[in-house]
């Protein structure tokens, strides 16, 4: 996914800074179990609670819904930032 598609530059900022913050607050990099991805596992528990969480957050923020393919997107943004991998930063707005 394009995160231009769906986000403005300050959108996708907000999201990213949003997520690792949020992600280095629930430690998210230390658990150390397989990624099911069963919706059971700790690490999913968390990811949905952070969507639920950043949703809102949006909302409050920007007066209007985000699409949840976007907050999919950056939640794992944030993680591979975080991870020390690089990730394609804007460089512009799109809109």
């Amino acid at each position: 996914m394009d995160w231009r598609q769906w986000l403005e530059v300050k959108q996708y900022e907000f999201l990213l800074q949003w997520f690792m913050r949020r992600q280095r607050e629930l430690n998210l990099a230390a658990l150390n179990e397989p990624l099911a991805y069963d919706n059971f596992s700790l690490y999913d528990q968390l990811c949905q609670q952070m969507l639920k969480e950043a949703a809102i957050a949006y909302v409050e923020r920007f007066s209007q819904p985000v699409a949840p393919i976007a907050l999919t997107n950056m939640l794992h943004l944030a993680e591979l930032e975080l991870a020390g991998r690089p990730t394609k930063r804007p460089s512009g707005n799109a809109h």
